[in-house]
């Protein structure tokens, strides 16, 4: 059961919240069973969906239900579900906040590029998210065309360096098939993401185990190098 409330007073780790209708003192005490009462508590957002969420959202569902050779609605029905199991709550249009629309168009955009959907173009607002490189990057597929397979490419040029000895997290990535690789080292970094309006992403630790950029041991090996680092400066600080 969900209650919707009012935060009127925030102080450090306390919040004192105005219940639309007043609680029930002995439901409470059943639900504590002995114990201390416990609430989840989600601050909403009261942005509500953009505009340019809802057309996004809207067209990756008629493009998903193209390429399923289903109606729509039964795709935008199955997606939900996968929403309502990830998030506990439902996904509706109508009412969904800035952020709640965030959630879902990620998971929309996961979707596209994981099962590798077709896109009839590359829809403006998408290429504003983060998230779309960051799937690329994961699932291999060129953010430009949508070949599988990419290869990753290093935006910030690593060099003539050992790639062993470089922390992978340090630089950012793209993902391009051979054709638009090529194209990006023929014509310079600058030229080529602004031409083809890509955004270089920092790839987490799993993703970049995931699709073989580096290695647990040699990440395992920079978290200790840093630690020492930090240990050294601190020794130092306290002479």
């Amino acid at each position: 059961m969900y209650q919707l409330g009012k935060i009127v007073k925030h102080e450090g780790k306390f919040l004192v919240i105005e219940f639309e209708e007043e609680i029930n003192a002995e439901y409470l005490k059943t639900l504590a069973r002995g114990k201390e009462n416990l609430a989840l508590v989600k601050p909403l957002d009261n942005e509500p969906l953009s505009a340019k969420q809802n057309a996004l959202s809207h067209v990756l569902i008629r493009d998903i239900s193209d390429w399923y050779a289903d109606a729509p609605k039964h795709v935008e029905d199955m997606l939900k579900y996968e929403y309502e199991y990830d998030q506990d709550e439902p996904f509706r249009h109508s009412i969904a906040s800035k952020n709640e629309g965030n959630v879902w168009i990620t998971l929309l955009i996961q979707f596209v590029i994981r099962e590798g959907v077709p896109l009839k173009k590359r829809y403006a607002y998408l290429l504003e998210k983060d998230d779309f490189f960051y799937y690329c990057c994961k699932y291999r597929s060129c953010c430009v065309c949508g070949r599988p397979h990419a290869q990753i490419h290093h935006v910030s040029a690593v060099g003539n360096r050992n790639r062993n000895k470089v922390d992978q997290r340090q630089f950012p990535f793209a993902s391009l098939c051979w054709k638009h690789h090529n194209i990006a080292h023929n014509s310079g970094q600058p030229e080529f993401l602004s031409k083809y309006r890509v955004k270089p992403v920092y790839l987490d630790r799993d993703t970049l185990i995931k699709i073989g950029i580096t290695s647990n041991a040699q990440l395992m090996r920079f978290d200790e190098e840093y630690a020492n680092e930090e240990i050294f400066k601190k020794a130092i600080k306290e002479v």
